[in-house]
């Protein structure tokens, strides 16, 4: 007569097998890559691939491709995040394996930076050809000649006019930009529009679809680039601790002095900051487009 093994002493036994494998990176005497590491214990905690898709809300094909290490299936900048989600629902140390990850496939530049994507000052070097460089030309040369208005510019970040009020998102929605009018004019997305902590504060970035691509406290000084055109949204703890800013130029505070923000649309910002800061750049993308 066989004795029932209590579901929760089949579960711990399940988990001790499971994290010899990831300490040991082996199996049947074997040794294994991360790839393979990830595969064997999801199998010896009894889930399959569908259960973390389920849970990940991560595309099954894309944990098939972490597990085969073909990691020029996954969109450029999402290995990082994914490789996080994907630790989440096994139950491993995610930076541990990041950084085995990332040297066994050749990706280790995709640890340096939080960022889901590649900043876009990087991506647009050499700086000497970036077309915002002839706008703010331009705006220097209105201010050396009296022009009305282009000081707002120039101004130190203290003495910026306040920003329009910040309106809190219902979490039903994506963003404030699904009200826009998005057939008006393309949004310029080569602007490099950037948030830098003027002081110490807690900033968090979502994905249109609610993905945490950043939450945690950033120190003066330190700028996260958005991804822009996608529907991500900001919240902070202290509005008034980031800025807005296109290269050397202040956009505006993410909100007000010592209030919290929710939700504030990346995407209605950037619309924002190309009026303000390059008017001749926003109007050249939108000339663009509609050739």
């Amino acid at each position: 007569m066989s004795v029932a093994v209590p579901e929760a002493v089949e579960e711990a036994s399940q988990r001790e097998r499971a994290m010899e494998v990831f300490k040991s990176r082996e199996f049947d005497g074997e040794s294994l890559r991360m790839g393979q590491v990830l595969r064997r214990v999801r199998e010896e905690l009894g889930m399959n691939i569908a259960d973390i898709s389920r849970k990940s809300l991560l595309r099954k094909d894309f944990l098939m491709w972490i597990e085969r290490m073909e990691i020029g299936q996954i969109p450029k900048g999402y290995l990082t995040p994914y490789l996080r989600a994907y630790c989440v629902e096994l139950g491993l140390p995610d930076s541990q394996v990041i950084a085995q990850y990332t040297l066994e496939c050749g990706a280790v530049s995709e640890v340096r930076n939080s960022a889901p994507i590649p900043k876009i000052g990087e991506i647009s070097q050499p700086k000497a050809k970036w077309p915002l460089m002839v706008a703010t030309a331009a705006v220097l040369t209105l201010v050396a000649g009296g022009a009305i208005g282009v000081t707002q510019l120039v101004k130190p970040a203290s003495e910026l006019a306040p920003a329009p009020a910040i309106v809190a998102v219902n979490g039903a929605r994506h963003s404030l930009f699904d009200d826009a009018d998005r057939a008006g004019r393309p949004l310029p997305t080569h602007l490099p529009l950037e948030l830098v902590a003027a002081r110490q504060g807690w900033l968090e970035v979502r994905g249109a679809d609610g993905t945490i691509f950043r939450s945690r406290v950033m120190a003066a000084g330190e700028n996260y680039f958005p991804r822009l055109d996608a529907g991500w949204t900001v919240s902070a703890k202290d509005g008034g601790a980031f800025q807005w800013r296109v290269g050397d130029v202040v956009i505006g505070p993410l909100g007000p002095e010592g209030g919290a923000v929710f939700s504030v649309s990346v995407d209605q910002k950037l619309a924002e900051a190309a009026d303000m800061a390059a008017p001749t750049v926003a109007s050249n993308g939108a000339s663009k487009a509609t050739r």
